[in-house]
């Protein structure tokens, strides 16, 4: 059975895109409701924290569920948030009856040893999203 989704639509409100954001660059992010590639990629580079790590947001839209945004910082994301614009707040989706604000990714599921470790913050392996707990897939 499909999975029934309801998107909050507005007029996108786009950020100003200046000299930290890459445009149309790729992105390991996926849509969290139907794993498909997103559109329109932005990241935006918020600086190293330390000269060896990255601090960046990563912003999607997918066609059909909106805009998603999640934010790395030397780590694969914890969770990508369905957003209003890249960048922007946080917006409330319906999935299959359940409010959703976060999809929690399976970075979140790996061992402290491997958290603890170095990886690759853009392996798309550690980005792919948990199933939803009530999702009918």
């Amino acid at each position: 059975m499909g999975t029934s989704v309801t998107v909050a639509t507005r007029e996108p409100l786009y950020a100003p895109v200046g000299p930290r954001e890459r445009v149309g660059v790729r992105t390991p992010m996926r849509c969290p409701v139907c794993d498909g590639e997103l559109r329109n990629v932005i990241v935006r580079d918020l600086g190293g924290i330390t000269y060896d790590l990255v601090w960046q947001v990563h912003a999607g839209e997918c066609p059909e569920h909106g805009w998603f945004q999640a934010e790395v910082i030397s780590r694969p994301p914890r969770e990508i948030f369905p957003v209003d614009r890249p960048f922007g707040v946080a917006r409330r989706m319906v999935v299959d009856g359940e409010e959703v604000f976060a999809f929690a990714t399976v970075w979140n599921d790996q061992p402290d040893q491997v958290k603890r470790s170095r990886v690759d913050p853009l392996d798309p392996r550690y980005w792919r999203v948990r199933r939803l707990a009530n999702a009918k897939r």
